[in-house]
């Protein structure tokens, strides 16, 4: 059907705010740019749209816009602004295209350079020895909270924590059809397919599932043949044009998954920051209340505060805790002079801004 007069010129019209908003991104990114240069002792790869600054974009929403439409939106436009002669190298841990990969993608853009480690452990070794600018960690699971392993060796190696980045870890089987009846073999990365095990066994249990590297090799199989499938974040499966023949596939449903940026250098301040930090106590009365009574003197927000063993030291315990502020705000410098006369053991692994900013205090 041949377009009417009116849809020509409504066409017309998205093609020249296109323009005008490419033309404004593209102002954005050398601002963005001139801004990292005076970004000196910090990384310099930090956000210039952090939490804070989303959270007033979204308030600032003129109805019927959706406001949950501006955080992905400029996310994007943030990420892709923060270009530079030389792209990082950062490491992200598990397969390409798997929540990992994207939880990169999504902090350093497209412009970046993503190479995949084996483990937390081996990506935070690889930046302490200068090998990569930065690393995407596991840093705390819903179902577990924060993931010791890789917040002790972060600590012993002396790296920041920059910044955070939340997923919801949804896998999908996606098809080129979208129907699920018409499956005859699955393709998946190992560790999707550990994830899915019991929904493989319930649902296509005289299926073979291959192994694959990725789950971008997996739809690349699945884009190939109609009787096949793959197991894959709901993203990837854009990439090939699959349709999804069955949602939220995996054993322990929707897994929400906090990321941490480590870099050699910390991050600078955002106003809407979080501070994370390790210690231990001496082994007597009121040891831990002499501690915490420094943040609430000072009106230091505790955000969280969870113990755990020290492996091999019998029953000694370390202390993670995540407080409201960045390391050089007055209030958290005064609270955490205090904390060192009275820990064994004081380690500040970084100050970075928050994902989604606190709210404010009512000034009523």
């Amino acid at each position: 059907m041949e377009p009417t007069s009116r849809q020509k010129e409504l066409v017309a019209r998205l093609a020249e705010i296109d323009q005008d908003i490419l033309r404004a991104i593209e102002r954005r990114a050398k601002v963005a740019q001139e801004l990292a240069k005076h970004r000196h002792g910090t990384a310099r790869f930090a956000p210039t749209a952090d939490g804070a600054h989303l959270a007033n974009l979204e308030r600032s929403v003129t109805p019927p816009f959706p406001a949950a439409a501006i955080r992905p939106v400029f996310t994007a436009i943030d990420a892709a602004c923060r270009v530079y002669d030389v792209a990082p190298r950062v490491l992200f841990v598990g397969a390409e295209g798997d929540f990992g990969w994207m939880a990169a993608q999504a902090h350093f853009g497209v412009g970046a350079e993503l190479l995949r480690s084996d483990s937390s452990a081996a990506a935070i070794e690889e930046v302490a020895r200068s090998r990569a600018d930065y690393a995407v960690i596991v840093y705390e699971s819903l179902k577990e909270g924060p993931i010791f392993p890789t917040i002790q060796a972060l600590g012993d190696a002396d790296l920041k924590l920059i910044g955070e980045r939340e997923m919801e870890q949804t896998l999908c089987l996606v098809n080129q059809s979208g129907d699920p009846t018409l499956v005859r073999k699955v393709y998946a990365s190992p560790h999707d397919h550990a994830a899915c095990a019991q929904y493989l066994e319930t649902n296509h249990r005289d299926i073979f599932v291959h192994d694959v590297r990725s789950p971008f090799a997996a739809c690349d199989f699945a884009a190939e043949d109609p009787a096949a499938a793959a197991i894959v974040p709901r993203a990837c499966a854009g990439q090939k044009t699959l349709r999804v023949a069955r949602e939220n596939v995996g054993d322990e449903g929707e897994v929400r998954i906090r990321y941490g940026i480590v870099s050699r250098l910390p991050a600078p301040r955002s106003g809407s920051d979080a501070t994370a930090l390790l210690f231990s106590v001496h082994d007597r009365p009121g040891a831990l209340h002499a501690i915490l009574a420094h943040f609430k003197e000072r009106a230091c927000n505790l955000r969280r505060i969870q113990s755990r063993p020290v492996p091999g030291e019998g029953w000694e315990y370390v202390f993670y805790v995540e407080v409201s502020g960045h390391v050089t705000d007055r209030p958290l410098v005064a609270a955490l002079e205090g904390v060192k006369r009275e820990t064994k053991l004081l380690k500040i692994l970084g100050s970075f801004p928050l994902e989604h900013p606190e709210p404010q205090p009512s000034s009523r």
